[in-house]
């Protein structure tokens, strides 16, 4: 009885190994079967003709020309759109001056779509035979596709192209940018900020009137000065000027009459 018992334990502990053993076997074989199917995906991503880079497409840029953002990505075409590194490409375009900020993503199968956020122009200064825009920042760059019309121009202004896509080091650029935000704070059109030195800055408002601010200091109260001035004198004169370079001592000189 003893040994019928003993045999049956064994026969017992060795059907339990087999189940055992071809529990691994199917679970090395599935493991197996993932690996590969892993790898053909991994394949296809990297290396299929259906995943490679067909297009880059550009979106946002009005100022800039969508060739150059696409050749400053460097992405080069039949790339693995899942090898192309999105952050890489984000760095690259927004060190372009006109941009301020960007975001690239993918778009399966076969497009890589870079977002880009242009800076707002402010003013322009001319530059020989070109047109550099400035921000409200004081940071340069050129646009190939902006139109300056409607935009102030600024003179007298000298701009640094080795610091293009950064803030200006110019007293004078930061004085002259100060001067219109105040003027268009106070709903001023102007044509033109004239910086003759550091220390005096002269506006052009759009009918052809000067407004002498001086040194770039008090500004807002310079301009709100003037305004009230144009706002008591344009009914009745056609002013040259309004000198409020001592805001608590205007003066203006009438247009002269043709």
């Amino acid at each position: 009885m003893h040994e019928q018992r003993y045999n049956e334990i064994a026969r017992r502990g060795v059907r339990r190994r087999r189940r055992d053993y071809t529990l691994i076997a199917l679970r090395l074989a599935a493991a197996g079967l993932l690996l590969v199917l892993a790898g053909q995906l991994v394949w296809a991503l990297y290396r299929s003709p259906r995943f490679q880079v067909r297009e880059v497409k550009v979106v946002g840029a009005r100022m800039l020309d969508p060739g150059a953002v696409t050749a400053r990505a460097a992405v080069a075409p039949g790339a693995g759109l899942a090898g192309v590194s999105t952050r890489r490409t984000r760095r690259a375009v927004e060190a372009m001056p006109a941009v301020e900020g960007a975001s690239v993503r993918r778009d399966w199968p076969g497009t890589l779509v870079i977002v880009v956020r242009e800076r707002t122009p402010a003013a322009f200064v001319r530059r020989g035979r070109g047109i550099i825009f400035l921000d409200r920042q004081g940071i340069a760059f050129a646009g190939t596709r902006c139109d300056p019309a409607g935009l102030p121009e600024l003179k007298g202004i000298a701009v640094d192209l080795g610091r293009l896509g950064r803030p200006q080091d110019s007293a004078a650029l930061r004085g002259a940018l100060a001067a219109l935000a105040a003027a268009q704070e106070a709903e001023l059109v102007v044509r033109a900020v004239v910086a003759r030195t550091d220390d005096d800055l002269a506006l052009r408002l759009a009918d052809g009137t000067a407004l002498h601010l001086g040194r770039p200091e008090r500004l807002r109260l310079k301009v709100s000065q003037a305004k009230v001035a144009l706002t008591q004198l344009q009914p009745l004169h056609r002013i040259e000027y309004i000198d409020v370079s001592c805001p608590d001592a205007a003066v203006w000189k009438p247009r002269a009459e043709s």
